[in-house]
């Protein structure tokens, strides 16, 4: 288990015992690349909750996004998303 994911943890844990109900916490990274012809961009959401009715959960979303751009300047390109939930 990554020392991140054991934070957010521990922060949502002392949400719930703090409010007694539901906490959150989350965290976001990006990277962004590019050169001639093209663009790419990963984006990270991740985000950890705990409630008192369902426990912990957890939800991590990767997005890719990728770019041509041809001499004309016309963009082609699509966008990518994979999400796992525990």
């Amino acid at each position: 288990m990554s020392k991140a994911f054991r934070n957010l943890a521990s922060v949502a844990m002392l949400a719930v015992g703090v409010s007694g109900c539901v906490g959150a916490a989350g965290v976001s990274t990006w990277e962004y690349q590019s050169g001639p012809g093209y663009e790419t961009g990963r984006v990270y959401d991740g985000r950890v909750q705990a409630d008192t009715s369902r426990g912990l959960t957890h939800e991590a979303c990767s997005t890719v996004s990728r770019r041509q751009i041809g001499p004309a300047g016309n963009v082609a390109g699509q966008d990518v998303t994979d999400c796992v939930s525990e």
